[in-house]
């Protein structure tokens, strides 16, 4: 996530136009639909061990329901003109509108991370449950290139369309991105029974078969002379680009198991998984929001950041000096953040509420 927005925003373009550049987007297209898998894979570890309280009007379904809108005005929130609701509606422009309502990764967690939360409630059977989450999969896959087409622009406001297509700029719209949040929420349910059974390694090794059959069957099928869809374009809009992410992330996942179980059976092994990289994963929304801050900037900085000082204008070796410098100072900091979480839960709550009330003011009382 890191080297990716570090090398996206700060390489110049002599470096994007090389064969390398292009293997490393290649890789980082797993990235994103790995994110949003991950996250599925959090929820259903989380909805799994609270099941009662998840499928009843509970502290513990609001407090998840207020978590999910959290990210998404979070979201929203990162793409302001302006601190000031006054000054947005007198004196945004167009292309700041524009700018302000595309969709990123935490709206589309959070619309569906929402959705599940309100789907969990309504059917309360885990079969039913798990059967419209293969429903949806399937849906907002091969629904894909239809919500993409040109005249949907047409048919829907600005703030729908950003949401549901990538034709105003969106890098995360609900199409087909949120099929990945719900796919990695049915795998990591259907893993989670498998455990409990003791049936984790026939499971595993069925997931990577599937996740072979989908990346063949997706490539094939690709190489068909003709196309159902009007609009179509292989990185974007393709079901089978999605069948072959989605089939790679499942190979992956069998063999991160696999590699976890040889180091538990190895104690010698000098091969391990660094602190410093566990805490990067478990405060991975704290580091994405601040490392963009810092990358990008935000209303309070928007000309004082890395991007402001060196868009688009440094060379391979120069965007992984800063790639590194930013890790390093995500580190320490990811530290400290997660450390007052467990050692100051008050203080830190206290912290949250805070921020928001900071922002909440000044967004709709500052004149300017």
């Amino acid at each position: 996530m890191l080297e990716g927005h570090v090398v996206r925003e700060l390489l110049n373009a002599e470096g994007k136009a090389t064969y390398l550049f292009s293997l490393h987007e290649i890789f980082h297209g797993v990235t994103a639909p790995g994110f949003l898998f991950g996250a599925g894979f959090t929820f259903a570890i989380a909805t799994q061990r609270r099941w009662e309280q998840s499928i009843t009007l509970t502290r513990f379904f609001f407090l998840r329901v207020w978590r999910a809108i959290s990210l998404i005005f979070i979201g929203y929130a990162l793409h302001f003109p302006f601190l000031s609701l006054q000054k947005i509606i007198s004196q945004a422009t167009s292309a700041q509108w524009k700018a302000f309502l595309l969709f990123d990764v935490l709206q589309c967690i959070g619309i569906g991370l929402l959705l599940m939360r309100l789907l969990l409630v309504l059917v309360r059977q885990e079969r039913i449950f798990l059967g419209i989450l293969t429903f949806l999969v399937f849906a907002i896959v091969y629904s894909t290139p239809l919500f993409w087409a040109p005249h949907v622009q047409q048919i829907f406001s600005l703030t729908i369309s950003s949401a549901i297509n990538g034709l105003t700029g969106s890098s995360f719209p609900i199409f087909p991105f949120a099929g990945f949040l719900l796919a990695g929420t049915g795998v990591s349910w259907i893993f989670l029974r498998a455990a409990q059974e003791g049936c984790e390694k026939t499971f595993i090794k069925w997931l990577m078969l599937v996740g072979a059959l989908l990346v063949t069957t997706g490539w094939l099928f690709e190489t068909l002379p003709f196309q159902v869809y009007e609009e179509y374009s292989f990185w974007n809009t393709s079901p089978n680009y999605f069948w072959i992410q989605l089939g790679v992330l499942l190979i992956m996942l069998g063999g991160f198991w696999y590699l976890e179980g040889f180091f538990a059976t190895h104690k010698g092994s000098i091969v391990w998984v660094p602190k410093w990289l566990t805490i990067l994963g478990v405060e991975s929304l704290f580091v994405y929001i601040a490392h963009l801050l810092i990358l990008c900037g935000w209303v309070t900085n928007a000309d004082f950041n890395l991007r402001g000082c060196w868009g688009v204008s440094l060379t391979v070796v120069e965007s992984i000096i800063v790639f590194v410098g930013l890790t390093l100072l995500m580190v320490p900091v990811s530290f400290g953040w997660n450390y007052l979480k467990k050692q100051h839960p008050i203080l830190m709550i206290s912290v949250y509420w805070w921020m928001g009330f900071c922002v909440v003011w000044s967004f709709i009382f500052n004149p300017y």
